[in-house]
Parts: structure tokens; sequence; C-alpha cells
């Protein structure tokens, strides 16, 4: 009899022991799973032994450090985009604060298709950078006030592919990739006349697309040393008749739609 308690006592001990172990180690994979999928969760409780807590308490510490990581690199990739805006804007006085309006567009328009935050924040970054490749052209093209040559047409239409040519130089990359394609083809147009490769309707990138629209509105209502900005209504107009042909119609309908409910634009003119 003695001998069975002690057989059951001991069978009774060696489960709860599995118990105490399986459940800290099985807590522990599913947050290093997701982990393994960027998904950095701290683990909430910690009631375990001294040496389940301490390898927990580690977990724990580790993934603050990945949270803090996240936020420097977050914080340094908008001082690195801030800086680049402020460098165009500085060339052409003119056109300053001209990325800034793009991207609240932009971010408007994405906010109309009910984007998720990720690609929102993604959008936003890339309309403020939709117009770095600039940079590249000339002073004496980029500032010029009069009709551009053929030639010197040619150079501005350069700058799409020269600002995703000079993002793709940032390292790491990751956080600048989903900026590219919008920046490198916010001149394409619906019919294929666009450039700089001539792509149309549905090949064209949604940020492409999106930043298309802003960017054509605000060139249109702002000031210029050799002529003043359009006002809303003719612009609205002017994007109208371009549906399907220079911009995407659908996201033509959602800016004006916007802009009637900032009372920017009357609900005649929108419609």
């Amino acid at each position: 009899m003695i001998l069975l308690f002690s057989t059951a006592f001991s069978v009774f001990l060696t489960r709860l022991l599995v118990d105490e172990i399986n459940e800290p180690v099985s807590v522990l994979l599913s947050h290093m799973k997701r982990a393994e999928n960027e998904m950095y969760e701290l683990i909430a409780h910690n009631v375990y032994t001294d040496e389940f807590a301490y390898l927990l308490r580690g977990f724990n510490h580790m993934i603050d450090a990945v949270h803090r990581r996240d936020r420097t690199n977050k914080e340094l990739l908008n001082s690195f985009i801030t800086v680049l805006t402020a460098a165009l804007d500085a060339r052409d006085p003119y056109t300053a604060g001209h990325s800034l309006r793009v991207a609240r567009y932009a971010l408007a328009i994405g906010k109309q298709l009910s984007l998720p935050n990720e690609q929102l924040d993604a959008l936003y970054r890339s309309a403020l950078l939709h117009d770095i490749g600039k940079i590249g052209v000339p002073d004496a093209i980029l500032l010029k006030e009069g009709k551009l040559s053929d030639d010197e047409f040619a150079w501005i239409k350069k700058h799409p592919a020269l600002g995703e040519a000079i993002l793709r130089e940032v390292r790491p990359i990751e956080p600048i990739e989903p900026l590219l394609a919008g920046i490198r083809s916010h001149h394409e147009r619906m019919d294929g006349k666009g450039y700089p490769d001539g792509l149309a309707g549905d090949d064209i990138p949604l940020f492409g697309k999106i930043i298309a629209v802003a960017d054509a509105f605000d060139a249109m209502t702002s000031d210029r040393p050799y002529r003043k900005g359009m006002d809303i209504r003719q612009a609205a107009d002017i994007l109208r008749k371009g549906k399907g042909t220079q911009w995407d119609g659908e996201l033509v309908d959602l800016f004006l739609k916007h802009l009637q409910e900032e009372r920017l634009l009357s609900t005649s003119a929108a419609s």
C-alpha cells in the first residue's frame, strides 16, 4: 500500500513538474514565433520559478530593445526625409512647401480609400519625396521661368527615375523600398503617355496614381513668378476632364470629395 501511494505521489509530482516546465516554455515559444513575424510583444505575466523568470525577463528586455530601436529608426527616417525635402525647397523658393502640400493631398486621398495606417505612412513619405530627383536637374533648367526647350524638358522628365536612384542608395533599404514606386511613377498617365516608363492603367502603382492627382492639383493652384495659380474650381474642372486619360477617375472623384468635405469646393463644382 505504501509503495502504491509513493508511486502515485511520484507520478503526481512528475506531472506537476512537467506542467510547471511546459507552461513557461510554451509561452516563450509562442512569443518567439510572433517575434519571427515581427510581432514584438512583451510577456504579460511572469510568475514562474527563478530560472524561467530570469529567462522570460531576458526575453522582455530584448523586446524592449527592439521597440527602442524601431522608434529610433523611425525618427531617423523622418529626419532624413525632412532634410531632403528642405534641401529641394531651398533650391527653388517659388515651389517651397509644394512637397508638403502634395503629401497632405495624397494622404487625404489615401484616407478616402481607407488604406491601412502603415500604407498611409508610406504614401505620405513617398509624396514628400516625389520630386527629390530634381536635385539632379541643373539650376538653369529647374529654375527657368520661360518655356523649356525639348532638350530641357527631357532633363525634367528624368527626375522621377533620378529620385528613385538616389533613394536606392540609402541603407538599410527596407524602410525606403515602399516609397520608391510612387516616386518613380508619379508622372505616368492612365493612357500610357506619361514618363519615365510609359505605364498605363492598372500597371501604374497606386501611390504613383495618387501622387499624380495631388501633384497636378497643387501645381495648378500654386502661384509661380510667371503666372498666378488657378482657383480651385478651375483646377477641379481640369482634373475632371482628365479622368481616364491623364488621371485615375476614381482617385480624382475621391479627391474632389475631400475638397468638398473641407468646404474648399462647392457640391456643384465637385460633380
